[in-house]
């Protein structure tokens, strides 16, 4: 699943959304120039976006990567990131509290509180998830009737800790050519649902053209600083 990712993401079908995420990264208040951990990392391919921007413009951009997978971390590692990597859960962040500035997630689940302890207050939360109409023309092949992923926003929606500050779709089509059909199929939790005769169907297509549909939500950390005693 991890290789079939990065090579599917390496052919740039979801550039709309690479594009989206450096624009919002851009826009912060601390812009390029910053530390951000990328949660459920995978194999790298975002925080390789990042890294590549950063030497461009010659931002001081701090990266740090989480993953649960070894073998994805292992991958990312290879890209030579300049980044700290780490296997862990996103339920138990090895970092201090208020350690960084931005915490980015794409598809991953999260912990609110563990991400509001490691976010600086006022930090920035960016997650994406997947919309309505998200791959519609890959699960026709799966499905009589298209059943939307349900997403990663849920765990947010009245925590305390986080105020939604803004959302952005990002929504187009693209045409997904030859083995990089069936790698689309590997790397999403479609795979499990489709039987062998639509697996072998799929990896037989020449083409196949299906939207892309994202939602990113840009969340403000509103987790006080603790203050710290001599008797922590």
């Amino acid at each position: 699943m991890i290789k079939s990712r990065q090579r599917f993401l390496n052919g740039g079908y979801y550039q709309p959304l690479v594009d989206a995420i450096l624009n919002t990264i851009n826009n912060c208040p601390l812009s390029f120039e910053q530390k951000l951990l990328d949660i459920g990392c995978g194999e790298g391919y975002y925080l390789q976006q990042l890294r590549n921007i950063a030497e461009r413009s010659n931002a001081n951009l701090e990266l740090l990567g989480l993953d649960v997978s070894k073998a994805g971390v292992r991958l990312a590692a290879k890209r030579k990131l300049n980044a700290l990597l780490v296997v862990d859960s996103a339920y138990k962040i090895p970092l201090f509290d208020h350690s960084v500035d931005t915490v980015l997630s794409v598809f991953s689940p999260i912990s609110p509180d563990e991400t509001a302890r490691v976010l600086k207050t006022d930090g920035s939360l960016i997650m994406v998830g997947p919309g309505e109409e998200h791959l519609i023309g890959l699960t026709a092949h799966i499905y009589d009737q298209h059943q939307p992923h349900a997403g990663n926003f849920k765990a947010l929606d009245d925590h305390p800790a986080f105020a939604l500050q803004e959302q952005i779709e990002i929504k187009t089509t693209v045409t997904v050519n030859g083995a990089d059909i069936f790698d689309l199929l590997t790397m999403t939790p479609y795979y499990w649902h489709a039987n062998a005769e639509q697996q072998s169907k799929l990896s037989a297509l020449d083409q196949l053209t299906t939207p892309i549909h994202f939602y990113l939500r840009i969340y403000q950390n509103k987790y006080p600083k603790r203050s710290i005693t001599c008797c922590d």
